[in-house]
């Protein structure tokens, strides 16, 4: 028989039953609920170590885009000579940096220049070799606690400075930048900083008539082309092709398109050449009568890119118009160059005039004060500026020695000798007389004229002096750059051939049919209504003469590969 405390023990059970069986739950719960707690702190830590990997890779593309070694966080760390040694975290020489709000995530990288490192990455059998300028392994590395992770990253630079192109234009005027019909074979950079935002007349490019930009050489006469290195061939559409690789970049301002202008052309099987551009990259958009009204951007009706029409332009403030009032930058690494005299960076002029011309212990040395004028079979010019000596009229009786920087024009043969780097305080003019329209050159040399710069003659390459030696005469051997600190004409006269690499600070104008050779830069062009052709030739950029403004590497890197080599916990 059961009793009143028999009923009260089982209902104790049942309750310390219950009691045992919640307990057991929840800390089942609780365990899981801190297991998963765990896992989510866990997944933070290991998350916000991922974005100091990031963080070093871009500040490291970040450097090598400016010119330095994509080094992060190594302050005094050096590999062993001739291996690939990575660094690691706590070893002498390597500072880490960290994000200021998130202090305990620390990161560096080192980039791996492939170009100088002393092994075959592109497994061709050359190590070092030109294939693999430009081409760099980033790694990255980044700590969070007891969490580490590493990153292998393969990049490749493009150089984009201004020589690199068929024409660099600047700012322009309220009007445009490049202003009338010009045919163009090669890279075309239209910066645009002075067109007036909307208004569809202002065109940054006024392509109108039969103006083209093309990829290729169709078309180039065959005695220019055979001096300058034929076209490197590669795999278009299963077709071995020549190409200039050519893109057309305008950062501000609309493109006009009228009549029967085109940009690239379509793809045409069997031909030896590659008509498409490579990229087009064009912020504003298009106008003109041969532009469809889309009630966006417009649609051009002639442009034939690998990338269509749509692409906006993609090196934001990298690339600026160089000025000589700029900092001198070093060809070969970009590097500035310290002026102890003045307390700041030396100015492109200032170094040309002061470094790089015949003495550099005095100020302006070896510049030539007044004007320069040659004519075809007119008088004979030589001008010295190791030696200060100047003959008008007549010829020096020995020449000059190799090293010296000099002009030497024989009117009888209308040939010109440069050498070196010239600083002119007035004009410089080249003129053709009669039937004589042609000036032959031979030499290296960077011109510096302080005023306004007018070539009306054929300015053609020849090797050693003779004008029957042509063949691969520009631009390895033989080049003339000229740098206008004003304005230049070009062919007012006459059509009129042209072979170097031109600069002027404020515009270039070219009113007839002239065919230039080489790159233009400016800030602004006027190409009247005869359509100038222009042919860049890419190996221009890697022989320029000492001196040439602009001359410097400026990369544009596209991200190869990435992975992630292995993670510590």
């Amino acid at each position: 028989m059961y009793t009143k405390d028999n009923n009260r023990g089982m209902a104790l059970m049942l309750t310390l039953f219950f009691i045992a069986i919640s307990i057991v739950v929840l800390s089942t719960l609780s365990a899981r609920l801190l297991n998963q707690s765990h896992h989510v702190d866990h997944f933070r830590v290991f998350k916000d170590c991922f974005n100091g990997l990031e963080a070093a890779l871009e500040e490291s593309k970040l450097e090598i885009e400016a010119g330095k070694d994509g080094w992060i966080g190594l302050d005094s760390w050096q590999a062993p000579a001739g291996q690939l040694v990575l660094p690691e975290f706590d070893q002498t020489g390597v500072v880490p940096e960290s994000f200021a709000s998130i202090p305990e995530i620390e990161y560096f990288a080192l980039a791996q220049d492939w170009s100088t490192d002393g092994i075959d990455n592109t497994g061709d059998g050359d190590i070092d070799g030109s294939d693999e300028r430009f081409t760099y392994t980033i790694h990255a590395f980044a700590r969070n606690g007891q969490v580490t992770r590493h990153s292998e990253t393969v990049v490749r630079g493009i150089d984009v400075n201004v020589w690199r192109n068929a024409i660099f234009a600047g700012s322009g005027q309220a009007g445009g930048v490049i202003k009338g019909n010009v045919s163009i074979h090669g890279s075309v950079h239209v910066l645009g900083d002075n067109i007036l935002a909307g208004g569809a007349s202002l065109a940054a490019i006024d392509l109108s008539g039969t103006s083209l930009i093309h990829n290729n050489y169709d078309g180039i006469p065959a005695d220019l082309l055979a001096r300058i290195p034929a076209l490197t061939k590669s795999n278009w559409n299963g077709e071995m092709v020549e190409s200039l690789d050519a893109s057309l970049r305008v950062k501000k301002g609309l493109v006009g398109m009228s009549g029967n202008s085109e940009i690239g052309s379509p793809d045409t099987p069997g031909n030896a050449f590659k008509e498409t551009m490579d990229g087009t990259y064009v912020s504003d958009g298009w106008t003109g009568n041969a532009v469809v009204d889309d009630g966006d951007r417009g649609d051009p009706l002639s442009v034939s890119s690998d990338n269509g029409w749509d692409e906006l332009y993609d090196l934001g403030d990298r690339v600026s118009f160089p000025l000589l009032t700029d900092e001198w930058h070093d060809p070969d690494t970009g590097a500035m160059e310290w002026n102890n005299d003045t307390g700041d960076w030396y100015t492109h002029a200032d170094y040309f005039n002061q470094v790089l011309v015949a003495d550099p212990l005095v100020k302006d040395d070896g510049a030539y004060n007044g004007n320069i004028i040659l004519y075809t079979r007119g008088d004979d010019f030589y001008w010295n500026a190791t030696t200060n000596e100047e003959l008008n009229g007549s010829l020096p009786a020995t020449p000059p020695a190799p090293d010296d920087d000099y002009i030497l024009f024989d009117a009888s043969t209308d040939t010109l000798l440069i050498n070196g780097q010239l600083a002119i305080n007035g004009d410089l003019t080249l003129r053709g007389q009669g039937n004589e329209t042609s000036i032959h050159y031979s030499g290296r040399a960077a011109l510096l004229v302080k005023g306004n710069v007018q070539l009306d003659t054929d300015l053609l390459s020849c090797n050693n002096g003779n004008p029957a030696d042509t063949a691969n005469s520009f631009p390895v051997n033989n080049i003339i750059g000229i740098m206008g600190a004003q304005d230049m004409v070009v062919g007012s006269v006459a059509q009129i051939s042209l072979m170097g690499a031109f600069y002027a600070q404020n515009r270039i104008q070219s009113s007839k049919q002239t065919n230039v050779i080489g790159t233009f830069v400016s800030k602004y062009f006027d190409m009247g209504s005869n359509v100038p052709s222009i042919f860049q030739v890419p190996s221009l950029a890697d022989n320029l003469p000492l001196g040439m403004i602009g001359n410097y590497p400026i990369m544009s890197l596209t991200q190869l590969s990435w992975r992630e080599i292995g993670v510590t916990l």
